[in-house]
């Protein structure tokens, strides 16, 4: 059966080159079942990786496996959630020039014969969450670890480690923890391990972790 489950998987990837959005949802819809969903499948992110330059870390879910709303060159890490309806754009129109249409930059359209407006780079870190109906736009090319983004928010610069961001545009309200915890989790990258890995160490997880670690 898992054999069978991945010649399956490997056929619709190769399928996947069909340029027709219909037809790469259904595929994106049945990887997702058959490979063991958003969070595990490593053929859902092969497809992100090597049809539309998007990486993805493992037990990351959400609308980062939404490709028309996640612009090409997007890192994103491992554990992140992202919630409904999140778009991350890539390059905004080009203001200085005679016209900011397309047709004038972009040689998707046949007129020019090269990329003439800059394409941004964007890293999102480990254990990030997203809230629903987030915009991120192209000026930012880093969102740290353990960030949050509010719903609704539209980010405009880069989001440190452990912030929590909301508004538009986005603004600092607080750090999830405080400096020294900061470090600390920075320094141990628990989101290095595969969820077997921490397992044994899931009561760290629960409850309120600053609080229980002063009482250390």
């Amino acid at each position: 059966m898992r054999f069978l489950k991945r010649k399956i998987c490997e056929a619709l990837f190769k399928l996947y080159r069909i340029r027709r959005n219909a037809v790469r949802r259904l595929i994106l819809r049945e990887l997702t079942k058959l490979d063991g969903g958003q969070m595990l499948s490593q053929t859902l992110r092969r497809v992100f990786r090597e049809y539309h330059n998007i990486e993805i870390g493992l037990y990351s879910y959400g609308s980062c496996f939404e490709p028309e709303n996640i612009a090409a060159f997007t890192r994103i890490g491992r554990y992140c959630s992202f919630a409904d309806n999140v778009h991350i754009l890539g390059q905004n129109h080009l203001t200085e020039t005679k016209s900011t249409h397309p047709y004038f930059y972009n040689p998707v359209f046949g007129y020019v014969d090269r990329q003439l407006n800059r394409v941004n780079e964007l890293s999102i870190g480990n254990d990030v969450w997203v809230g629903c109906n987030v915009t991120i736009v192209p000026s930012v090319s880093r969102i740290g670890d353990g960030a949050v983004i509010g719903a609704g928010s539209v980010v405009t610069k880069d989001v440190p480690d452990f912030a929590v961001v909301a508004g538009n545009p986005a603004r600092l309200f607080k750090y999830r923890f405080s400096e020294s915890t900061i470090a600390r989790l920075k320094e141990e990258k628990w989101w290095d391990k595969n969820i077997e890995e921490l397992q044994g160490s899931f009561p760290d997880f629960l409850g309120e972790y600053e609080a229980k670690h002063k009482q250390v």
